[in-house]
């Protein structure tokens, strides 16, 4: 039984995100995870090695410990380092992905159901999101946006270019999570599937 969710619970507005200094017109990706080994940010940001040059793409990172040397480092050997932006922790997470053009949660391991796949998906903006744990049951693979194998940073990179090369079916894509969402991940449904355990849980206890 997965949890539920409810489209009214996420009005969040799109954040203006030139205060990173992303320009109008760029295809802004947006990252939200907290800096762990297993969200694969390294992979990310390895990723962007495989990128045009040419291709419009920037990267916001979201999340708790982006500040980390390490990760500054591999940044700074991006030849994207530019356009690399570390937003770090921040409340209005939900409201910076809103603002993106797409949505990227490159784990490696360990995945549940990830909430900022969900907050993407019901802002309508189309996640890239590896085949580990609940990613990819939350992303129908082409349809409500695109899944990759873990730690394959030139999949990734692939994914991210498709979606800046291809705006019309990055949007059907968008449009089709957030319906996703609303249909196959909604309260409703969540209430309806967890009554139902109980009442067979009852009638395997009932007396013959």
């Amino acid at each position: 039984v997965y949890k539920g969710h409810d489209l009214d619970w996420y009005r969040d507005a799109p954040a203006d995100l030139s205060e990173f200094g992303i320009p109008r017109g760029a295809f802004a990706v947006g990252a939200v995870a907290n800096y762990r080994p297993r969200k694969g940010i390294e992979v990310l940001i390895q990723a962007t090695h495989h990128l045009p040059p040419s291709a419009p793409v920037h990267l916001l990172l979201v999340g708790a410990g982006m500040d980390k040397p390490k990760l500054a480092r591999l940044i700074e050997e991006s030849p994207m380092r530019e356009r690399i932006h570390v937003a770090g922790y921040r409340s209005d997470a939900a409201a910076l992905i809103a603002a993106c053009d797409a949505s990227v949660l490159a784990s490696i391991k360990r995945e549940g159901l990830p909430k900022t796949v969900i907050e993407a998906m019901v802002h309508g903006v189309p996640a890239v999101v590896t085949d580990t744990g609940g990613s990819a049951e939350l992303v129908v693979d082409g349809r409500t946006g695109l899944v990759v194998p873990p730690a394959d940073a030139p999949a990734l990179a692939r994914a991210i270019q498709y979606l800046c090369e291809h705006p019309a079916e990055a949007s059907a894509m968008g449009r089709l999570g957030r319906d996703r969402i609303d249909q196959d991940f909604n309260i409703r449904e969540t209430i309806r599937q967890t009554l139902s355990v109980y009442e067979d849980a009852l009638a395997d206890r009932a007396p013959d």
